[in-house]
């Protein structure tokens, strides 16, 4: 067996009411916190109720910062942490989908560094942060155990992570926020927490924690297939949704994530297609991309309960909504782009060359 490492720092607290049962958690944190969150959904499902509710019996006073939108931008988290600063917040709590837990990461960043410009999450990794606190409202995206912080980078036409690595000191993961998203949410995120489990599985950096931490993630995730075809939820479902996605961002945290995300970007900005809808248009091909005798392949399919790669197609098609057209233009375009980011096509285990980004972008949007 090689040698390998894990790391996970991420205190994590699961099930229904686990912030107010586990309210205790916050106070070590610091005296004053931030909410991050989005402009309506943490008001809707009953989270933002249930962490001022904890933080109010705690006295710990609290501001709020609702403006974040989908896909956050650097312009966005860069006036939310000149607000923490003017406030004197000692630390943040994201509370939402991974737009605001991804956003709480680099406004901790930014409010730690007053003195220096939004450069710094992008220029450079060793920095200084105030805590966070990861409560997720949607299954998908893993932020709350992973260390990665994705933004909007207009400028560039695309998206990327931070520099500074940054884990949750807490997060709680509570399902009952989900029982009232729509099943497009649902299956889009669903969708995202999927293609992390995939790309972590089949990353050259992946190893036998990892692995198995996926084996059991895909196994959780095939129990929920059933719901996300039929697009009707029960508890149980949300619950299972909720472990799978937290089990593949620990799985990510270890890996990082490989070409569709690389490819997704583009989409994501360009189409406006959600984040894990764009994942799931070019995981068929993506797969397809590897030799049919590879055995990790073999065995991921198996772990879904999927016979072969056409399934796994089928299975977007199904939980997806795949109305958007494209030009080849357009996709020669996205290859160019894509070839930009050459730290995740690096995770390919057989090599890959512009050719083969071009085949998987015309396999998914043009057939």
């Amino acid at each position: 067996m090689e040698n390998f490492k894990f790391f996970m720092p991420a205190d994590t607290f699961f099930g229904r009411g686990c912030v107010l049962a586990n309210k205790e958690a916050f106070s070590p944190l610091g005296s004053k916190a931030m909410l991050v969150t989005g402009r309506g959904s943490a008001k809707k499902n009953g989270a933002q109720k249930d962490v001022t509710n904890a933080l109010d019996s705690l006295n710990i006073p609290w501001v709020l910062f609702d403006e974040i939108g989908e896909n956050p931008d650097v312009e966005t988290v860069e006036r939310a942490g000149k607000l923490a600063v003017a406030q004197e917040v000692d630390f943040l709590i994201g509370i939402g989908g991974g737009s605001p837990m991804d956003a709480a990461k680099a406004i901790a960043v930014l409010a730690a560094n007053p003195e220096k410009s939004c450069d710094i999450l992008f220029t450079e990794a060793k920095v200084k942060a105030l805590n966070v606190v990861e409560i997720p409202t949607t299954a998908g995206t893993g932020s709350e155990v992973t260390q990665f912080s994705i933004l909007t980078l207009h400028e560039k036409r695309t998206k990327s992570a931070i520099m500074p690595k940054i884990f949750a000191k807490i997060s709680f993961l509570d399902p009952k926020y989900m029982d009232a998203l729509s099943p497009e949410i649902t299956n889009n995120t669903a969708v995202d927490a999927l293609s992390h489990l995939i790309e972590s599985y089949l990353s050259i950096n992946a190893n036998f924690i990892s692995e198995k931490i996926v084996e059991m993630g895909l196994s959780i995730f095939k129990e929920c297939i059933p719901a996300l075809k039929a697009r009707t939820y029960t508890a149980q479902d949300r619950d299972k949704l909720m472990l799978a996605s937290t089990l593949a961002g620990v799985a990510i945290a270890q890996t990082g994530t490989s070409i569709p995300h690389a490819l997704g970007y583009f989409l994501t900005y360009e189409k406006e297609i959600p984040h894990g809808r764009a994942n799931g248009l070019v995981t068929q091909a993506y797969l397809e991309l590897f030799p049919k005798e590879d055995k990790k392949v073999s065995r991921l399919l198996q772990c879904l309960g999927m016979k072969n790669t056409e399934e796994m197609g089928a299975f977007f098609k199904d939980v997806l909504n795949t109305s958007e057209t494209f030009t080849v233009e357009e996709i020669s375009y996205y290859t160019e782009r894509s070839m930009e980011s050459p730290q995740k096509l690096a995770t390919f285990p057989y090599g890959v060359e512009k050719e083969d980004i071009f085949e998987i972008f015309k396999k998914s949007l043009l057939s």
